[in-house]
């Protein structure tokens, strides 16, 4: 898993919701600097903490792992060019095209698997 991704769209989905990192670490029972470091990508987090992060920006985990984010909010550098469509939001289809290139056969077909699972999970509910 990426932790700079992870960090980026949690940044921008608090941005989005207009609050300061001191702000989302009082809702969640976090510091400030625990947040910064999440947002940073320099840290792991549990899932109780994806969960309540989430909660607090009133959004799911999935945008939080697998979202979109604008490289406009953020000019770290963290994603490649290349990675980005024309809108400069970060496209997932070039990220995962990018991992698979690297995986055995097993692993693409359990990448699919699991894509797949995901998809039908919100139909389910």
């Amino acid at each position: 898993m990426d932790l700079k991704l992870l960090g980026l769209n949690i940044k921008n989905s608090r941005k989005n919701m207009k609050l300061t990192q001191a702000q989302l670490a009082e809702k969640t029972n976090l510091s400030t600097v625990h947040i910064s470091h999440i947002e940073g990508g320099s840290v792991k987090m549990s899932v109780d903490t994806l969960i309540n992060i989430c909660n607090a920006l009133k959004t799911t985990p999935n945008d939080i792992l697998w979202g979109q984010f604008d490289t406009s909010a953020d000019n770290s550098g963290t994603a490649s060019k290349d990675m980005l469509s024309d809108n400069g939001k970060y496209n997932i289809n070039t990220q995962l095209s990018e991992k698979a290139k690297n995986m055995s056969q097993s692993d693409k077909r359990l990448m699919v698997e699991i894509a797949g699972l995901l998809a039908n999970r919100d139909n389910n509910i």
